[in-house]
């Protein structure tokens, strides 16, 4: 059984403000010059959920903005991280047939795995 603390941050919102809407709008419109400059000049982060459980990084995977996906993996987002109903970037891809995102985070996924240097260590079934 899950403790009440891990409880709790789960289910925790973080405030959510007019920069971080902006991200959001400009994964929309595919303005990855636009989401670069949120992120760096702002310090935000992409991975962030909204009240709705969605963050500009789920965005662009279910949405197949591949540039702006570039641009937040380049800088550094969690790929395994979920949205509000679990999914994560990697599901939402798939699901809505965004093939060139779908390939872009499996890259990710393997390069992350290639280099865990753990994972030479263990055999197939602990992975």
């Amino acid at each position: 059984m899950k403790s009440l603390k891990a409880k709790f941050k789960k289910n925790e919102v973080r405030y959510w403000s007019k920069s971080d809407e902006r991200l959001l709008q400009a994964v929309e419109q595919n303005e990855p010059d636009k989401v670069t400059a949120l992120i760096v000049k702002k310090g935000l982060c992409p991975t962030k959920l909204d009240a709705e459980g969605k963050s500009a990084f789920h965005l662009c995977a279910s949405r197949g903005r591949l540039d702006c996906l570039e641009v937040i993996i380049s800088h550094g987002a969690d790929v395994s991280v979920t949205d509000g109903a679990g999914f994560s970037a990697l599901h939402l891809a798939a699901k809505n047939s965004q093939h060139e995102c779908l390939k872009r985070l499996l890259q990710v996924k393997i390069s992350d795995t290639v280099s865990d240097p753990d994972h030479a260590k263990k055999k197939c079934c602990q992975i």
